[in-house]
């Protein structure tokens, strides 16, 4: 951590506090950038707790750790040694932190070697490109990319039209416009007396068949007997 959570400003080294208490100096405090800020936030609230709330999940602080050691390692390196996506999400951090791209580091070491102003400009980009992640500007992708950016909202597109449904529909609409052309031709109506009574095996039940169709306007001139129909198989 370079920073007080409590201030947000940068933390001063304890000699020089004091050198100037003692010589009556004012303590100049050094205000920290926004990400920054956040991500000692991050930190302390891992070092406090054990847990870490980023925008995506909660994860466990030693997750966090791993986070930013991989976020370090990423940042430094090279544009040319990453596929496009990779490429162009770099450029973008590196752009957003007004600092030139990998800081002017020409060789890749850990950031515990490099020089404290390629280690700071390093912090600088991991700071950015978690704000960067959080507000959408770019997708964090790995294992933990998700924890990094705030949860997509999800939207229900609705059920599908049922291809059961509109068939259903058609047949009622084609029975309908059957029943009104029965009422007024007998040679419709027979057809369709023939055809609802096809499965039926005794007379009650081609009655009751034929009822339904009496019953729904057709005239009973128009529906003939089960024996005028030739049905001498039912019992």
């Amino acid at each position: 951590m370079t920073s007080c959570v409590e201030h947000d400003c940068r933390l001063l080294d304890a000699s020089e506090v004091r050198a100037s208490l003692i010589l009556g100096r004012e303590i100049h405090r050094e205000p920290l950038e926004e990400s920054r800020a956040a991500l000692d936030h991050y930190t302390h609230q891992g070092l406090a707790t054990g847990r870490v709330r980023l925008p995506g999940r909660t994860v466990h602080v030693g997750v966090w750790f791993r986070l930013l050691r991989s976020l370090l390692d990423e940042v430094s390196l090279a544009a040319s040694t990453q596929n496009t996506h990779g490429k162009t999400v770099l450029q973008q951090i590196w752009q957003a932190t007004g600092h030139p791209e990998r800081a002017g580091l020409n060789v890749w070491r850990p950031c515990e070697q490099m020089r404290e102003d390629h280690r700071e400009a390093m912090w600088d980009a991991v700071a950015t490109a978690l704000r960067l992640a959080a507000d959408g500007t770019i997708v964090a992708l790995g294992r933990l990319g998700s924890a990094i950016q705030p949860p997509r909202p999800s939207v229900y597109d609705g059920d599908r039209p049922s291809p059961y449904r509109n068939a259903w529909q058609d047949a009622m609409t084609a029975m309908e416009e059957a029943l009104t052309l029965a009422r007024i031709d007998q040679d419709t109506a027979r057809q369709l007396l023939t055809l609802l009574t096809a499965g039926c095996r005794t007379l009650d039940r081609f009655e009751q068949e034929r009822s339904y169709l009496f019953g729904a306007g057709i005239p009973a001139a128009f529906l003939p007997g089960a024996r005028e129909l030739g049905r001498t198989d039912l019992i």
